[in-house]
This record gives structure tokens, C-alpha cells and sequence, in this order.
């Protein structure tokens, strides 16, 4: 059984992503955890709830919080078809948000975090673009950020975006694989550059080798391309406009296809841009 960890602010935006997953693992056993932090959203440096004495988020939180939680039950239950493969348990507490995320990593053996964007909730602005980048780049487990409105309608078009100087052992080929289950799905490797010189023979080898092993792990068609932009997140962006892509994974293990090979690029900055749903998995 897959464990996954949704944090929610009980947003339209959180509930899109909840309903996102339940249709993106709809034949896989889960247990979802929904895991709700009261914290303050809205200062760059996290500060648990409690220190701000009567702030709104502490007045509201026993009797409103609780309703919101039901009513977030509910909702699962009218979407969820009441799969019995599929179980849900509703977590609130107070304090530290990356800190809530990781213990329940740990306790809970949390395979995968799914987080929606630019979501805001009645109480204060709290799941912004920011906390999703947090738990890409400071958190070490897999996460699918499911952008504003995206609706899951099967893999198609999927981009992965390669860096030629990490190395993509088989445990994430298989990562992969686990999530690319429709054998409909075309798999894009995609490589940025910043120049349009003619690729180096090594490259050209290693693009090969990674297009053969990743056909060796899935039914799927692999084909590679190549983008000249100055920015990564630029061309990530025009190459899955023109190709109506509607699923990005990206390999985060040491941020080398952001912070080696485009400086001021992260992958923050294609999280929060992109209107497709991104994987980032820990390489």
C-alpha cells in the first residue's frame, strides 16, 4: 500500500489536488493522510501559532477546524467512490510546517507528498507557492505539485528534463516506471541548453543509453529532444506548451539540473509556473 501525505488549508486549490490524487492512483491501494498545520502563513521564517497569543488562526482553531476537517471528510467521501482500497486519515496539530511534514515522513513511511499551488484559505494566505517549493528542495521525500485547476486525465505527453552530469540509477528509472503505468504515455527527455553548438559525442551517448534503459523499464515510446533557452524553466515551459504536455517529472537529487548547469534557475521556479502537474523525485 502507498502511504501519501496531502497538507491541506481546506482550499478549492487543496481540495483540487485530494481529488487529483484519489484519480491519479484510482486502482492503487493508498492510505492518505491529510495533514492539516496551524501556523502563521504569511512571515518568511516559520513561527508556531501559539507565540502570536490571541491571533486569528488560535481563536478559530478548536470548533472551526474541526467542522473544516468534516466537511474535508465528507468531500473525500463524495468524490472517493468509497474505494476500499483507498483509506483516509485526518491529521491536525499545531506548530512548524516543514517540521510537521517531516515527522510524518518518518512515522507515517510516507512515499509520496502531493501539494496543490496558489492556494489560499479563509483563515489566512498559507499554502502559497513558497511552502510547495519549501518541501521540494528542503524535504526528502518524492512530491507532485498539482497546479491550479489541473485536472488528471491520464499520462500523454510526459517531460523529463535531464542533466547529463547526474547519474539515473535504476531505483529512479523504477520510480518512474511506478508512476508511468499506461503504456499511452509518450516519454519526452528533454535537454536545455544554453547554446546552440552541436552536442558533444558523450552526450549524444548518454542521451542514448538513458533513452534505451528508460524503454528497457517501460512500454512506452522514448524519444529525445533538445532546447536552446537561456533559462531552463523557460525552456521546459515553451517545449511542453508546443506539445500540450500534461505531466513533468524532475529527478531533484543535489539540484543538479538547476543550480549546475543554469545558476539562477531552481526548481522552485518551475514549480511554481508551470500549469502541469510536476513530479519531483528524490534521485
Amino acid at each position: 500500500m502507498k502511504n501519501i501525505l496531502i497538507p491541506t488549508d481546506f482550499s478549492k486549490n487543496s481540495k483540487n489536488s485530494i481529488r487529483y490524487a484519489l484519480d491519479l492512483f484510482q486502482v492503487t491501494p493508498c492510505h492518505f493522510f491529510l495533514l492539516y498545520v496551524n501556523v502563521e502563513g504569511s512571515n518568511f521564517t516559520e513561527k508556531p501559532a501559539y507565540e502570536f497569543g490571541t491571533n486569528i488562526l488560535v481563536e478559530l482553531e478548536p470548533k472551526a477546524i474541526n467542522q473544516k476537517l468534516n466537511d474535508l471528510e465528507k468531500f473525500i467521501t463524495s468524490i472517493s467512490s468509497k474505494k476500499e482500497h483507498h483509506h483516509f486519515t485526518t491529521i491536525r496539530e499545531q506548530g512548524y510546517f516543514l517540521s510537521s511534514i517531516r515527522k510524518h515522513i518518518q512515522e507515517k513511511e510516507i512515499d509520496l507528498i502531493i501539494m496543490g499551488t496558489q492556494g489560499a484559505s479563509e483563515l489566512k494566505e498559507f499554502f502559497t507557492g513558497t511552502r510547495s517549493g519549501d518541501v521540494i528542495t528542503k524535504v526528502e521525500c518524492d512530491t507532485l505539485v498539482v497546479p491550479k485547476k489541473a485536472k488528471f486525465q491520464g499520462f500523454k505527453q510526459v517531460i523529463l528534463p535531464v542533466d547529463f552530469e547526474m547519474a539515473y540509477d535504476d531505483a529512479t528509472l523504477n520510480k518512474i516506471a511506478n508512476y508511468i503505468t499506461s503504456d499511452k504515455a509518450h516519454i519526452n527527455l528533454l535537454y536545455v541548453t544554453k547554446s546552440p553548438i552541436p552536442l558533444l559525442e558523450e552526450i549524444e551517448v548518454l542521451q542514448k543509453h538513458l533513452a534505451q534503459r528508460l524503454s528497457e523499464k517501460l512500454m512506452n515510446t522514448v524519444s529525445f529532444h533538445r532546447v536552446v533557452s537561456r533559462k531552463v524553466e523557460d525552456g521546459v515551459h515553451s517545449f511542453a506548451e508546443g506539445l500540450n504536455a500534461n505531466f513533468i517529472i524532475m529527478i531533484s537529487k543535489d539540484y543538479n539540473l538547476f543550480q549546475k548547469l543554469f545558476l539562477d534557475t531552481t526548481v522552485e521556479e518551475v514549480s511554481f509556473d508551470t500549469s502541469i502537474p510536476l513530479l519531483s523525485l528524490q534521485g
